[in-house]
Formats: structure tokens, sequence, C-alpha cells
């Protein structure tokens, strides 16, 4: 008798098995997902049981086996993907974290892969969003490729109010040795930085300057060309009152207390949104800031110029003016610079966001993506890169590095659909610049 239940109770499970299998979501073929423009192919990496695989997107060598990784943070479930291209071809995914909120629905908005302490091995730096579930966690992690190895979490409600992490900027500010990690906070606006000790064990976090609105961008780099780092933040998600405020540090690292230069809208236009890039534009050597204004939260219509900086910032280049081709107009993590066709010269590339459920907005879900270029002559030419179907994809985020370890950068876009507190499918996609690789092997 417990052999007849025995084979009865397997083959209940064998038929449950097959039945879950045969319904298991099939991956659809990458021209159902995406058009791509002339000249662009691209491989469909992953489908991911989230509505957003990524708010934000990362290559790097994140395991530290001497080979690139795709990171991704999504929601609503706050998780951690891996992404890896094998020596055979195949792409795989790893699921390293779930549930990095404490907050169902939590997001995982921003990643980061850095030697934060000088031992010559990555790790990776998270920022959560917290779904109005209180103050934003921010994480060290590390792993081996398959799972973490190191989990130092720091939830600095002291200091810091605001739920959602935005971007960071990394950098050893003090020259002690060890990275610092400055946030400026979606919320209540809030700079935090963070000072990890040697064995990365413990994250102190302390309340550096308090923006006068939301801290919607974060970036570290040499914006004016003298040779040291500024500090450039978003302060916006408040009407008509959008700024790009730019600070200096003083000789121990330290943060001056108001900015040197402030960027209020554009051709006396106040703003509610302010997005920025730093990075060359115009292949001239030297970095240019590119702002992104959005005039008001429900007009839906996107303006993108590269400014100078210097004593002063001066506008040098306009690549939109109130145009609705760019959907929701906002920007964050959604701009990069590269020359991915290797001829020398930069371009801009820009990804579109289209969920307008998360702040009822109306959208087009055009999943639109852009890659913009300076002529010799100063003209500015636009190119569709990518033109999502609004079943599969409503917005990406994007990230430019060597994904698949060929010696070659890549375009890598990380999809969202719909309502981001509830679950959903999305998508990696790796896009690769036609003719660069057959140019490559020719020589």
């Amino acid at each position: 008798m417990d052999r007849i239940v025995f084979r009865v109770t397997l083959f209940l499970f064998l038929c449950v098995f097959v039945a879950t299998a045969d319904t298991a979501p099939a991956l659809p073929d990458l021209e159902q997902v995406v058009r791509l423009g002339p000249g662009w192919t691209g491989e469909l990496a992953a489908q991911v049981a989230q509505s957003y695989a990524g708010w934000d997107v990362e290559i790097g060598d994140a395991d530290n086996d001497g080979r690139n990784e795709i990171l991704t943070t999504g929601c609503p479930d706050s998780c951690l993907h891996l992404f890896k291209k094998t020596p055979e071809g195949a792409w795989t995914t790893t699921l390293l974290a779930k549930n990095l909120a404490e907050h169902t629905p939590g997001m995982g908005l921003s990643v980061r892969v850095a030697d934060l302490n000088g031992d010559g091995r990555n790790e990776m730096v998270l920022g959560t969003g917290q779904e109005g579930a209180g103050t934003a966690f921010f994480y060290v992690l590390a792993t081996d490729g398959k799972t973490l190895t190191r989990r130092t979490a720091c939830r600095p409600e002291h200091c810091n109010s605001s739920g959602y992490t935005h971007s960071f900027g990394i950098h050893d500010l003090d020259g002690d040795g060890l990275k610092e990690v400055l946030a400026a906070y979606c919320g209540g606006g809030e700079i935090i930085r963070y000072d990890v000790d040697a064995a990365l064990d413990r994250v102190d976090a302390r309340k550096i300057h308090h923006l006068s609105g939301s801290g919607e961008e974060t970036i570290l780099a040499d914006v004016d060309n003298e040779g040291a780092l500024e500090l450039i933040v978003a302060n916006g998600f408040r009407p008509g009152a959008a700024r790009a405020e730019i600070f200096e540090f003083d000789p121990q690292g330290e943060l001056t207390t108001e900015p040197r230069l402030v960027v209020e809208g554009y051709e006396g236009n106040p703003c509610f949104y302010v997005s920025i890039l730093v990075g060359d534009v115009d292949s001239d050597g030297k970095n240019e800031m590119v702002l992104g204004w959005k005039k008001e939260q429900k007009t839906n219509l996107a303006t993108l110029i590269a400014y100078r900086v210097g004593e002063t910032v001066e506008p040098a280049y306009v690549f939109e003016k109130d145009t609705p081709d760019l959907d929701m107009a906002y920007f964050e993590k959604m701009m990069t610079v590269a020359d991915l066709d290797k001829d020398g010269r930069n371009e801009l590339f820009v990804s579109t966001r289209g969920d307008h459920a998360s702040e009822f907005i109306t959208s087009e879900h055009l999943g639109h993506v852009f890659r913009y270029e300076i002529q010799q002559n100063g003209a500015v030419t636009r190119e569709l890169v990518a033109d999502f179907n609004a079943d599969y994809a409503e917005s990406s985020w994007l990230a430019v590095g060597d994904a698949d370890n060929d010696g070659i950068d890549d375009l890598v876009l990380a999809t969202g659909k719909g309502d981001r507190t509830l679950p959903g499918v999305s998508y990696v996609i790796v896009l690769h610049e036609h003719g660069v690789r057959e140019k490559r092997a020719a020589n």
C-alpha cells in the first residue's frame, strides 16, 4: 500500500511540475520587445519577474573574477540581480538579494561597483526606495557571483528622514585611503555622507547639507575642468524651484556650506524638475554639464541643454527644446556619454520613462532611446536607437560598458512597465553598434 501511495504521489508531483513548466512565460523574441534603429543589433539577456528589472543598471566586475557582469536593482521586491555571459555565449541570471528595502512594495534604486577600501577587490554599494516605509537603507555588499558574501547595512534615521536613494557619488575625499559615498536624497533633500571602516564592517553616516527641495541626482565630477572634483546635485521636485547646484570641497574633503554656482531653470523659465549628467559631449577633451529640464510636473515636455562651467554657467548646445518625444522628461540615471561607434567622437545617449501610474501623469509610454551627436560645425543630430513595444516596456534605464567581455563597449538597457508597486515582467537587453565588431575583426 505504501508503495502505491508513493507512486501516486510521485505521479501527481510530476503532473504539477510539467503543468507549471508548460505555463511558465516564454522568453519573447527581441523583435517583439523592441524595434532597433538602423545599425544596431541586440540580445535579450534576461527576462525578470519584476515590473522594473532595473531602476539602475551597472556594468562592472562585481565578483572579482576578472570579467564584467551586469547588475540591476528595481521593484517591487527591491531585488539585486547579476547577469553574466558565459564563455559559451549564454546569459545567466543570479538573484543575489531580495527585499533589501525590508518592505514590500519596495525599490532598489541605485547600485554601483567600487573598491571602497583599496584592497584591490570590488564591493557593491546599493540604496533603496521605501515606498513610504521610513528611511532608505544603504548597503555595502560583496559577492562571489553566486551569493552575497558581505552585507553591511546602514539606516541613518538619526540624520535622514528621506526614503528614496537616487544616485551616488563615490571618491576618497579626505585622502585616508577609503572611499566615501555621498547621496542627495529624494524626499527631504538631505545630503548624506557615508564613511566605511577598512574592514567594511561598519558604516557611519552624517548629514553634510540640506537642500531646499528634493535630492534627485548626485554626481562627483570635475565639472569646471580645473582639476578638482565638485559635487553636482539636482535639487527639485518642487513647483518652479528646480536647481542644479555645484558645491566645492575644502582641503580636508568637507563640503562647502553653500553652492558656488546655481542654475535655476532655462531662458527665464522656472522648472519643476532637473536631471544632471557630466561628460564631454562635444569631444573637445573637456566636460560639459547636461541638464534635462521639465517645467511642470504634469506636462511632459523636455528640454536638454549642455552647459560650459567656469566662473559662470553658460549654455553651449541645445539638444531638445520643449519636446514631447522624451515622455515624462525625467532622466535620473537615464543619460550617458560614450563613443560607441568608435568614430572618435562622443555621443549623448538618453532613455525615457513612461510609468505615469507613479504620479498620475498622462504618458504616451514611448519607450524611446535616442543618440545625440554634436557635429564638428556645432549642429546637433538625433537618432532613434530603440523603440520599445508598449506591451512589453514603457521605460528603460541605461549603462555603457563591456558587458559581454569581448573588448567592445555595449549599451545595456533594463526595462520597466506599469505600476511599480505591483508584480510584473521586465527585460535586460544588450545592444551593439553594428559594424564595430566587424571592423575590429577585419583589422
